[in-house]
């Protein structure tokens, strides 16, 4: 590893996270704890999302009733998603807005071949990629700009009843960015088993 870069990520403020699932029966509810146990916020799927662009709909347009919400602070923020094709595949956006600010934007994008894993390319705030790391029994996905690893999501332990992981980046991501961040390791980890 270049020295520099060594130097650079050792000076960079970081404050672990760790998110839990609230039960083994509710999967799709995560409760974000700082090292701690102090909660700072919640993940939570929606019942059947919605993509803004989708043809086919269950909710109204604007209903927040088919996004991911994510509560911190006291606020409400949410994931918004859209289809960027069409096809058996399809490459999606997913947008993290608080009211109509839009606050990080990420897409997931896959190969045109068979059995492709997709990858979260993050475009705003920040470039950078989410990739699987090669583990036995731990998902593990570093979040990796082009120059350096900013930092990792991984599971806790090899073995949970409820899945444990830890959120692992630096402080000049506030705390909602990094709970989205998660919230795309997590999707990955459910849709591409």
């Amino acid at each position: 590893m270049d020295p520099v870069v060594h130097e650079a990520e050792q000076t960079v403020q970081r404050t672990p996270l760790y998110a839990h699932q609230i039960s083994a029966l509710a999967g799709f509810e995560y409760a974000v704890n700082t090292a701690t146990g102090q909660r700072v916020g919640e993940v939570i799927w929606p019942t059947m999302a919605q993509a803004r662009n989708a043809r086919l709909r269950w909710h109204e347009s604007h209903s927040s009733a088919s996004t991911v919400a994510i509560h911190c602070g006291g606020h409400r923020y949410e994931v918004q998603f859209e289809y960027l094709d069409r096809g058996w595949v399809n490459d999606v956006r997913f947008t993290f807005v608080s009211g109509q600010k839009t606050m990080a934007v990420a897409d997931i994008l896959f190969a045109r071949r068979i059995f492709a894993r997709g990858r979260v390319h993050f475009v705003e705030p920040f470039k950078g990629t989410l990739l699987r790391q090669k583990s036995w029994f731990r998902r593990c996905y570093s979040l990796e700009s082009e120059s350096a690893v900013i930092g990792v999501i991984e599971d806790r332990a090899a073995i949970m009843a409820v899945r444990e992981m830890l959120i692992d980046l630096p402080d000049t991501l506030d705390i909602p960015t990094k709970m989205f961040v998660f919230f795309l390791a997590a999707h990955l980890i459910q849709t591409q088993a």
